[in-house]
């Protein structure tokens, strides 16, 4: 009805909208309906359908046919939409950056080849000089993920190592061969090459002689009270840092490095596994020794890190009770977050994190079915 009205009234259109010709036809019934409709939304407005609506003349996102329902009583619901799929992002970035940026995903891609696919495309509006290196096994589906390949896409495949616990040594070599986000994670953030030559350049690297510039890591599994938690979900930095981060050494090599028992893997009740053991490794490359303090922990993130939100990435992990936003990284339940944000690490950096163990008398600590035991726990 309303293209038809649009085709023969032009652009008399908007003098007869579709409203004004039902209210000559139905009269005080047409008004009287719509008058109900809009009490009994103002009064009970928990079902949210016009998701893409423009406010102040911009729109979130350009596409979204679904509805959300909200029944929640004791707190405010907000909600974020970013897109799923690359023709529905229109995001591009204007920076030009002078120095090489490459944009590495590794990981198993197995079903989640159309979200990666997508990544990808999105990837090629907001990082226009980019090269995209996909990291994955010999196992995967070779022909589709070679499908992805273009004049700036590049595809490695690698043999699976043997199996190694927490599948540490998978991560290490398709990272190693490559450099990093995952194949879960997307960013969605454009202008991001000359967000991280900023932080780069605005926060030197206290002098060492392993790495030339911090590593920018996002606020998701970084933890304030577990010791040496860094994210390794998404990783910015110089190429050749980010290699000896990801050094090819393996699991069981490394731990010997760090003097770690394969048999026992924990260290003043610290899991060494997964983003914890990167870190030390990395750490104990740097400064020959390690605590396993939580003054050690921070002085590092003051030292040799930057911890960005994930705001500032507009970062999406697609794991893990993914449809909570700010999981981690905010909450009115307790009294401080579990995560370290930017404010934290500007507050490290500066020296001014003396309330800290106000917070807590003590780090995270962990049984060995790795169940924490202390910290969040009343």
């Amino acid at each position: 009805m309303k293209k038809f009205l649009k085709d023969k009234l032009g652009s008399k259109y908007y003098k007869f909208r579709l409203k004004n010709i039902l209210t000559f036809l139905f009269g005080k019934y047409y008004i009287n309906g719509r008058n109900l409709y809009k009490n009994f939304i103002s009064k009970f407005n928990f079902i949210k359908t016009n998701l893409n609506k423009k406010i102040e003349f911009q729109s979130i996102v350009k596409k979204e046919r679904g509805l959300v329902v909200d029944l929640t009583k004791n707190n405010f619901f907000t909600y974020h939409l970013r897109p799923k799929y690359s023709d529905n992002f229109y995001l591009e970035s204007t920076n030009k950056p002078k120095d090489k940026f490459a944009i590495i995903i590794q990981g198993p891609v197995g079903e989640k080849f159309n979200f990666l696919k997508n990544t990808i495309n999105i990837y090629k509006k907001i990082f226009k000089n980019c090269i995209i290196i996909v990291s994955t096994w010999e196992n995967e589906n070779r022909h589709q993920i070679n499908s992805l390949k273009n004049e700036n896409t590049f595809i490695i495949f690698s043999k699976e190592p043997e199996k190694s616990l927490y599948n540490i040594n998978h991560q290490i070599l398709s990272t190693s061969v490559a450099l990093e986000t995952r194949t879960d994670v997307r960013l969605y953030k454009n202008n991001l090459e000359n967000f991280i030559i900023s932080l780069v350049k605005t926060f030197p690297i206290k002098t060492n002689s392993t790495i030339e510039s911090r590593i920018i890591v996002p606020s998701l599994v970084t933890y304030k009270y577990r010791i040496y938690s860094l994210s390794d979900i998404v990783m910015a930095g110089k190429t050749v840092d980010l290699l000896e981060y990801f050094d090819p050494m393996f699991f069981e090599e490394s731990l010997k490095k760090i003097e770690v028992s394969k048999n026992y893997l924990f260290k003043n009740k610290t899991p060494v596994v997964a983003e914890i053991f990167l870190c030390a490794r990395m750490l104990m490359k740097i400064n020959n020794k390690l605590d396993w303090s939580l003054d050690d922990w921070w002085n590092s993130l003051k030292d040799y890190y930057c911890i960005v939100d994930n705001s500032s990435f507009d970062l999406f992990w697609y794991k893990y009770d993914w449809e909570y936003e700010n999981r981690f990284l905010r909450t009115y339940s307790d009294k401080f977050a579990r995560a370290i944000d930017f404010q934290d690490w500007l507050a490290l950096y500066n020296n001014l994190y003396f309330d800290w163990k106000l917070n807590s008398a003590e780090h995270e600590k962990y049984n060995e079915n790795f169940q924490l035991t202390n910290i969040f726990k009343n």
